[in-house]
């Protein structure tokens, strides 16, 4: 399967439906998002000691006695930022792994930021660095970034968000779109990257995970530690373990609303191009 799905044939046609489906809403004109030196007249507001004077609207300022500067839309290259979280949870998976779903989220977005020629970092993060290419504009790197997402071995790994939040504030300098992809089974730290950049979280799950149907015993293996434990399963287990599930996600969802991070869920089922347009129509 790993042979078809890195195939030529499976890369083309990515980047055809990612072509037709995508991008037009992702990034659109390149307008929503900065303000510069632009020749877009955008909005009048009043003055602050950061504002460039050479930006002040002289005629408004007489008429109402408080300076008033013009605030212009600039058309500039975007710079986004595609991070790969790297965990023993996402080796799992009923329909497909969770790492194949989120390589193809990965791809899909790469193809769209490629199309319009922005600037595109690629990280693939555990707790350090497991591999980055950064500002590229060669669409060869997509290319390399699926076989790394195709050969990773996440078994025993696990995110540390303090260290990932740590080196984005330090390495990415510009305003940035930053898109996460992972399977978020612990609440990240995102505080201060949101405030700094422009985020987008893609939780990819497998349904089963969430609600499971098992019951009798088994031998459970822990793909974060790699330990194994026996483990017998009734109703009682089974409803707790729902419960602390969706009581993860209230908490982790109601994060994302407070810091105005823009989310969506993405099963290992689901047609992953239509979640993209739902994440950023939103």
């Amino acid at each position: 399967m790993d042979k078809i799905i890195n195939s030529k044939l499976y890369q083309n046609n990515l980047q055809i439906t990612t072509k037709k489906r995508i991008f037009s809403h992702l990034s659109g004109e390149h307008n929503s998002i900065f303000s510069g030196n632009g020749l877009d007249f955008r909005e009048l507001r009043e003055y602050n000691t950061s504002d460039d004077i050479r930006h002040l609207n002289w005629k408004v300022t007489a008429r109402i006695g408080t300076p008033c500067v013009n605030v212009f839309s600039e058309d500039k290259k975007l710079n986004f930022v595609f991070v790969y979280l790297i965990s023993g949870g996402i080796y799992f998976g009923t329909h497909r792994a969770k790492k194949d779903t989120m390589r193809d989220v990965l791809a899909n977005l790469s193809y769209a930021a490629f199309k319009k020629k922005d600037l595109v970092s690629t990280l693939f993060f555990s707790n350090q660095i497991e591999s980055l290419n950064y500002s590229s504009k060669n669409k060869m790197i997509i290319e390399q970034d699926i076989k790394i997402a195709n050969n990773l071995n996440p078994l025993g790994k696990q995110i540390d968000y303090k260290k990932l939040e740590s080196y984005l504030l330090s390495s990415v300098k510009q305003k940035s779109i930053i898109f996460l992809i992972g399977d978020f089974l612990e609440l990240p730290t995102l505080r201060f990257l949101s405030a700094k950049h422009e985020l987008y979280v893609v939780i990819v799950r497998d349904k089963f995970e969430e609600d499971i149907k098992l019951l009798g015993d088994f031998n459970i293996k822990d793909t974060t530690s790699l330990d194994s434990e026996n483990i017998f399963l009734d109703e009682g287990n089974l409803k707790k373990y729902v419960e602390l599930m969706q009581a993860h996600d209230v908490a982790l969802f109601t994060m994302f609303h407070k810091l105005k991070i823009k989310y969506k869920k993405i099963y290992t089922d689901d047609d992953v191009v239509s979640k993209l347009l739902q994440l950023i129509r939103d």
